[in-house]
C-alpha cells in the first residue's frame, strides 16, 4: 500500500456521469468518445467524413470533451503518484512479450477492430452505455451487459490462457 494520494477511480465515473446526464437534459445532445475522436480528427483532415453535422464541427463541445478526457489523465497522474512515461505495459507485455513492434501490431489491430465494431455497432461502448442510459434507452441497457459479460470472459479467457493470473 502506497502512502501517496491516488484519486478513486469511482470518482471519474460520476464525474462522466453527471456530465452525461446534465448534457441530455439541458440540451437533448449526448457524450460520444467515438463522436468525440470524429471531431477530433476533423481539425486534421479533409475528408467529408469528418465534416458531418452530428459532429457538431472541429471545435464542437465533443472535441473539447475528448481532450478534457486526455488532459483529465494528465492532472490525475501529475496530482497522484506522477507520470512516468514508459513502454513497459505490465501484464500486456507478460502476454504479448517485450517486442515493440509485436505490442505495436497487437494495438493498432485493437484499434482497427475498436474503430470498425463501432461503426458496425452504430456506436462505441461508451456510447451504449454512459449516452444510451442517460436516455434511459433499454437496448443501451441490455448492450451494457453484453458488454460486462464479454469483457468478463475474455478477460478471464486470455488470463487462463496464457498462464497470467
Amino acid at each position: 500500500m502506497t502512502n501517496e494520494f491516488i484519486w478513486p477511480f469511482w470518482l471519474g465515473g460520476l464525474m462522466i456521469a453527471a456530465i452525461a446526464v446534465a448534457l441530455v437534459v439541458t440540451t437533448g445532445k449526448f457524450l460520444s468518445v467515438t463522436r468525440g475522436y470524429a471531431s477530433v480528427c476533423s481539425i486534421f483532415s479533409r475528408l467529408n467524413f469528418f465534416k458531418r453535422p452530428d459532429l457538431g464541427g472541429p471545435f464542437g463541445f465533443r472535441t473539447f470533451f475528448t481532450i478534457g478526457l486526455i488532459g483529465g489523465g494528465a492532472i490525475a497522474a501529475l496530482t497522484t503518484v506522477g507520470w512516468h512515461p514508459t513502454l513497459a505495459l505490465g501484464k500486456f507485455d507478460a502476454i504479448w512479450g517485450s517486442n515493440l513492434w509485436v505490442k505495436a501490431g497487437v494495438l493498432i489491430l485493437g484499434g482497427f477492430l475498436w474503430g470498425y465494431g463501432s461503426r458496425l455497432a452504430k456506436g462505441c461502448t461508451s456510447g451504449n452505455s454512459i449516452s444510451g442510459l442517460s436516455q434511459g434507452s433499454l437496448a443501451s441497457l441490455v448492450a451494457t451487459g453484453g458488454f460486462m459479460v464479454a469483457g468478463i470472459a475474455v478477460t478471464y479467457a486470455v488470463a487462463y490462457i496464457s498462464g497470467v493470473h
